[in-house]
């Protein structure tokens, strides 16, 4: 699919000083149909993406509302375990708490990540393929 986005910047250069009726006159009909190709796989790719971007919100979302569980979950746990008397009891309700805690901790890394590796990657690429799309069309 890169090799797509290389052939629309081929034509976005090579093409921009004409006049777009002359470009259609000296484009073979080959080179028309290498661009309609491109032309669809940079289409794909960009549909894949969003679709992506979307998964990935999802998931963001869902692990923003599972952290948020543990930490109400991990500090009813905590407040319990002031209330309750017997020593065992306590000391489990304790280490339920701060488990509770670290788990919390631990999804809200997983959800930095998503972004850090899928969603700013893919709005990078989906801002790229905005641009080389223009530029194609402003060729035809």
């Amino acid at each position: 699919m890169k090799t797509s986005l290389r052939r629309f910047r081929g034509f976005t250069f090579h093409h921009r000083h004409h006049d777009s009726k002359d470009r259609r006159d000296l484009r073979p009909l080959a080179q028309l149909d290498e661009f309609a190709v491109a032309y669809q796989d940079m289409h794909d790719m960009r549909d894949c993406y969003d679709s992506l971007l979307s998964a990935a919100a999802a998931t963001a979302n869902s692990a923003y509302e599972f952290s948020e569980s543990l930490q109400e979950m991990g500090a009813c746990l905590l407040e319990k375990t002031a209330l309750n008397d017997n020593e065992e009891s306590g000391k489990v309700l304790l280490m339920l708490g701060k488990v509770q805690f670290e788990l919390q901790k631990l999804v809200d890394n997983y959800r930095s990540h998503i972004f850090q590796t899928i969603t700013i990657p893919s709005e990078s690429l989906l801002n790229e393929l905005r641009t080389v799309e223009v530029c194609a069309l402003w060729t035809l």
